[in-house]
């Protein structure tokens, strides 16, 4: 993230004649505060041999930028921030989100990196302030991770080589719960993440629900757990990461009974609901299968007996 004062420029220098070419403001403050950074074996700043890239010790870690760093590039602007698992807008702490726009990133960069870094391809992004870990940069999307400790009408600002964008306000709801569109079955794609239990399978109408099933629902945005987990860090087995604001799920109008919700251990940001469905559920080949927590999300299933 940016440092309290400046995170510094990178420029080329030609030693010949002594002139710098196109000052490029960096995205993150350097290592200086580290002994070994320090050390007078040791660089911050980095070009490889092979002229692809630069590497930079950053306060997060460590940062790629590519070898045409200083290429001339406009502001980023932000046009919609919405949740990362069906693209809709409500958005809650500790959710992952999709941040959609124009310049947000001068390079194509995903981590698999944890804990995730405040800083990706050159980009760093913001919420009142506050940095938040990065899985994806492009120029026109980033996904992120909302930390738990913002809520309520928020400013969202990025910052690249090309400059700080435009102020984007938001609202942080306590609990937005929205369900992955991720699932695969067959030649079938984007399906939802709804998994029967009884055989592993994903929830389709070729393999629906039943009365008395137990469904595993993949979701996010089921807002703070206890214990606490820090954003970009993968949620832990023990103690498991409960949502505080317990959700209603429920087929048809009836009620489910919750045997769990919260975090999959080991993902970052990722929730999932465990849910018994009752004997009596209304079966059709279109009932909602709604999850509520203030916010509400509806899917519609088939159900037979």
């Amino acid at each position: 993230m940016p440092a309290a004062a400046s995170p510094g420029v990178i420029m080329r220098v030609n030693p010949a004649v002594s002139t710098s070419i196109n000052p490029t403001r960096m995205a993150e403050a350097p290592l200086t505060a580290s002994p070994i950074a320090t050390s007078p074996l040791m660089r911050t700043l980095a070009p490889l041999y092979n002229q692809t890239a630069v590497i930079s010790l950053t306060v997060s870690g460590f940062t790629v930028l590519p070898w045409t760093y200083d290429a001339a590039v406009a502001p980023p602007q932000i046009s919609s921030v919405v949740n990362a698992a069906d693209g809709t807008q409500p958005v809650a702490p500790d959710g992952l989100i999709s941040v959609y726009g124009q310049q947000l990133s001068p390079v194509n960069m995903a981590t698999q990196e944890l804990p995730l870094p405040t800083a990706l391809g050159e980009s760093c992004l913001t919420v009142n302030g506050v940095a938040l870990p990065m899985l994806y940069v492009s120029s026109q999307q980033i996904n992120a991770q909302l930390p738990s400790t913002v809520d309520g009408n928020a400013t969202m600002i990025l910052h690249t080589p090309g400059g700080t964008s435009n102020n984007y306000n938001l609202t942080i709801y306590d609990a937005a719960p929205s369900i992955f569109h991720s699932g695969t079955a067959g030649p079938e794609t984007g399906l939802a993440t709804v998994v029967r239990a009884d055989n592993n399978q994903l929830v389709t109408p070729t393999n629906p629900i039943h009365p008395n099933d137990s469904i595993v629902i993949y979701a996010t945005g089921l807002g703070r757990t206890q214990p606490a987990v820090d954003a970009g860090l993968p949620a832990p087995s023990d103690p498991l990461a409960g949502a505080i604001i317990a959700p209603l799920v429920s087929i048809g109008g009836m009620q489910l009974n919750v045997t769990y919700a919260g975090m999959v251990p080991g993902e970052v940001g990722v929730y999932q609901i465990n849910a018994t469905v009752p004997f009596k559920v209304p079966q059709g080949l279109s009932i909602p299968l709604v999850i509520d927590q203030g916010v509400t999300t509806t899917l519609m299933v088939r159900v037979v007996n």
